[in-house]
Formats: structure tokens, C-alpha cells, sequence
């Protein structure tokens, strides 16, 4: 099975909440907040930061909580996130 440590960040400013277009494998577009997958020896806040600044160019300089843990498991799909 598959496994990934992913992160995500609710950004929230005067206008409403930051989303970003995703193009998917097959071409779809989608919108999710701002994230993706943790390099591996790197904290979470250290890989959710950099994923924002890849995505969007902001650079955040400190996170406020709360910080929440999931675990999404897909047995037919052959994968977990974390």
C-alpha cells in the first residue's frame, strides 16, 4: 500500500478563503486549499510552508492552530494519507 504525509492550509483573508487550481493526470481541473506531500525528514509546518510558497508565492512566516490529524485510507485504490 501507498502511503503519503500530506498537510493543507486554511488561509483565510478579507476576500474569503485562498484556493488553487489543480490540473489533474487526465486533464480535469479542480480546486483545493493550498498543500501537498511532506518530504520526508521534513515537519509538517516546514513542508506545509513550503508547499504554500510553491503553489502561490506567499511566504508565511508563522501558522496559527489548530493543526488536525487525519488518517484516509483506500484499500481498493492501494493507498493511505496521513
Amino acid at each position: 500500500m501507498r502511503e503519503w504525509l500530506v498537510a493543507g492550509a486554511v488561509i483565510e483573508g478579507p476576500d474569503g478563503l485562498l484556493l488553487v487550481q489543480n490540473r489533474r493526470r487526465d486533464g480535469r481541473l479542480d480546486w483545493s486549499p493550498p498543500g501537498g506531500v511532506i518530504d520526508p525528514g521534513e515537519s509538517v509546518i516546514a513542508g506545509l510552508t513550503r508547499e504554500v510558497a510553491e503553489e502561490t508565492g506567499l511566504v508565511v512566516s508563522s501558522w496559527l492552530g489548530p493543526i488536525y490529524e487525519i488518517d484516509a485510507v483506500a484499500p481498493d485504490l492501494g493507498w493511505r494519507l496521513r
